[in-house]
C-alpha cells in the first residue's frame, strides 16, 4: 500500500499515515484512525477516491493485520442508520476498508431518488456494481443480481456538510455558503451521470459511486487548496 498522509484530531491535530492501494480500492487505518479524521482529511481521501477510479483487482477471501499478521475479522457496524463493513485486526492495531464502504461510514453514499432512478434508467440502462463490479441491469434489478448491494449514489448533501465543517474550523474566511456548495457538487454529479457521450468513453464502466466521486473529487480540488 502507499502511504498517504492525512490529519487527525488527538490531543492537537497531527499528521499520520494511512495506507492506501487505488487498484484494489482499500484504506488500512492504524487503529481508530478512521473515527478520528478531520473534515480536511475526510474531504481529502474523497478527493483521492475520485482520482483512483473502479477497482481494478479482485479482493482475497482473508487478510492478514500489516502489524501483527494476524487474520482480519470480517465485520458489521452502524454509522448513524447507515450500515457498512470492514476487516478489523483481533489486536486492536487497525482496520482495513474499501473505498465505498469508507464512503458509506462518512454517510457519503445514498439511494437514488425515483426520478433519478428513472433518468438513470433512461440513459444508461445497465450499470456495473460498486461492490462486486457484475453487471445491473436498471430496467429489471435495483440492487445487484450477485451480491445484493443496492444501487447507490454519492451523497452531495453529506459531502457538502463535511465541506462546511472544514469552512467552519478554519480560519480563513468561507468562500462558498453551504447552499451554493451543495448546489455546485450535485450539479457536477448530475452532469457527469447524465452525460451520455461521457459514459460512453469509460468503455462500459458505469459504475455510479466511481463516476459521482470523481466529478466530485474534482470540484472539492479548488476549495481543499486553500485550506
Amino acid at each position: 500500500m502507499a502511504p498517504q498522509a492525512a490529519e487527525v484530531y488527538s490531543a492537537v491535530v497531527q499528521s499520520i499515515e494511512i495506507g492506501c492501494c487505488a487498484p484494489c480500492t482499500l484504506f488500512w487505518f492504524d487503529e481508530s484512525a478512521s473515527v478520528r479524521l478531520t473534515p480536511k482529511a475526510v474531504l481529502g481521501l474523497f478527493q483521492f477516491i475520485g482520482q483512483a477510479g473502479a477497482a481494478r483487482n479482485a479482493l482475497a477471501a482473508n487478510f492478514g493485520c500489516p502489524r501483527c499478521h494476524g487474520t482480519l475479522a470480517f465485520t458489521h457496524d452502524l454509522q448513524r442508520t447507515t450500515r457498512f463493513t470492514f476487516w478489523r485486526c483481533p489486536n486492536d492495531h487497525g482496520q482495513l476498508i474499501t473505498f465505498n464502504q469508507f464512503l458509506a461510514e462518512k454517510n457519503f453514499i445514498r439511494p437514488p431518488s425515483a426520478d433519478e432512478l428513472a433518468k438513470l434508467r433512461a440513459t444508461v440502462r445497465q450499470i456495473n456494481c460498486s461492490q462486486c463490479g457484475a453487471p445491473v441491469n436498471l430496467e429489471s434489478d435495483s440492487a445487484c443480481p450477485h451480491c445484493g448491494a443496492p444501487i447507490a449514489l454519492i451523497d452531495s448533501d453529506g459531502v457538502a456538510k463535511a465541506l462546511h465543517d472544514l469552512v467552519a474550523a478554519s480560519a480563513t474566511p468561507p468562500t462558498a455558503n453551504p447552499d451554493a456548495a451543495r448546489t455546485a457538487l450535485s450539479e457536477a454529479q448530475i452532469n457527469a451521470l447524465f452525460d451520455a457521450e461521457r459514459i460512453r468513453e469509460r468503455e462500459g464502466n458505469h459504475d455510479l459511486i466511481a463516476i459521482g466521486a470523481a466529478a466530485i473529487g474534482a470540484v472539492l480540488g479548488g476549495w481543499l487548496a486553500l485550506r
